[in-house]
């Protein structure tokens, strides 16, 4: 199998293009010939050595591909299925093994690289959006950060659920939203009046103003620390400045949330989420904007997301 492995903490550099035995999918794992992985902010952190714990050998939080062998202890799937799975590490490789109870039936005809983009980025939109902040018509949502990855499918589903969607991004991202329909404004600040919910990838001293933007009984999403990157913090350092800023004073809710944490807690909500987010692309009511690269080129990635130059959700392939 071919892999990019991650041969230290530092630049786009460290990511390697290597060789190495496949692996034998465990109790309850498939094994997946990758045929589409994303590429996610969370990879470059971790890259960079901003997460805590030891930096996994290969990175990638998803994998969409054809089952090549199962685990015991995985029901009824079998070699030859198409499947999407959230794996949190293991997606840049050619052969990546995967936890059934993350995983979902994807139908043949769908396109990899759209289906890809649902397994982090739709999934953590939809369930902050319906499971967490609990958004509906006629309610309005600030996205910060709208025009990548997690905040094009939140513009996407905010819409599709029938919420008023306002949005931040680099004065070159605007025009793309702008043709989504996204009212845009510069920061919290410049929102002509409060909103439901916003959802904040920032964290540490974003979340004050965050927190100043919803109405009474209103409530802020936090869905990463990216003021981190560049200003000298480690994620546990962004985690408690995070926490610090959302107690400064009285207001507005504040909800932490990761996907990881979520699938461990609920892994049956995870498959009823994705499976939903398939069944949607499949009739043709989702259209996640998706660029792509060959896997050998994942230090490319990494420095095109690094320098925003992305628009929704890049993707490897073989």
């Amino acid at each position: 199998m071919t892999e990019v492995r991650l041969t230290g903490t530092g630049g786009p550099e460290v990511l390697q293009l290597r060789t190495a035995p496949v692996p034998t999918p465990g109790p309850g794992q498939l094994l997946v010939r990758m045929q589409a992985a994303g590429v996610a902010f969370g990879d470059v952190t971790q890259r960079q050595g901003r997460n805590p714990g030891k930096p996994p050998r290969v990175l990638g939080y998803d994998v969409v591909g054809t089952v090549e062998a199962v685990g015991p202890g995985t029901g009824d799937w079998a070699a030859g299925d198409r499947v999407a799975a959230l794996t949190m590490t293991g997606g840049y490789a050619s052969h990546v093994l995967a936890d059934s109870a993350w995983a979902v039936p994807v139908p043949p005809a769908l396109d990899a690289p759209r289906v890809s983009a649902l397994v982090l980025n739709h999934l953590t939109a939809w369930q902050m959006l319906h499971r967490v902040a609990r958004v509906h018509a006629g309610q309005s949502v600030l996205v910060l950060g709208a025009a990548g990855g997690v905040g094009s499918a939140l513009v996407e589903l905010a819409q599709l659920a029938g919420a008023t969607v306002y949005g931040t991004a680099s004065e070159r991202r605007r025009p793309a939203l702008l043709e989504q329909g996204v009212r845009v404004v510069a920061d919290a600040s410049a929102l002509p009046e409060p909103v439901d919910v916003v959802f904040d990838p920032v964290g540490g001293p974003s979340l004050a103003r965050s927190r100043a933007a919803v109405v009474k009984g209103g409530v802020v999403v936090s869905f990463g620390f990216s003021f981190t990157v560049g200003g000298g913090h480690g994620r546990v350092g962004g985690l408690v400045r995070t926490l610090a800023a959302s107690r400064v004073r009285p207001g507005a809710r504040v909800v932490l949330y990761t996907v990881g944490g979520a699938a461990k807690k609920d892994p049956a909500a995870l498959r009823q989420d994705l499976t939903a987010l398939v069944e949607l692309l499949a009739a043709g009511r989702l259209a996640p904007r998706v660029e792509t690269l060959p896997l050998a080129r994942a230090a490319d990635a990494h420095r095109r997301l690094e320098d925003r130059q992305v628009l929704g959700k890049l993707v490897l392939v073989p």
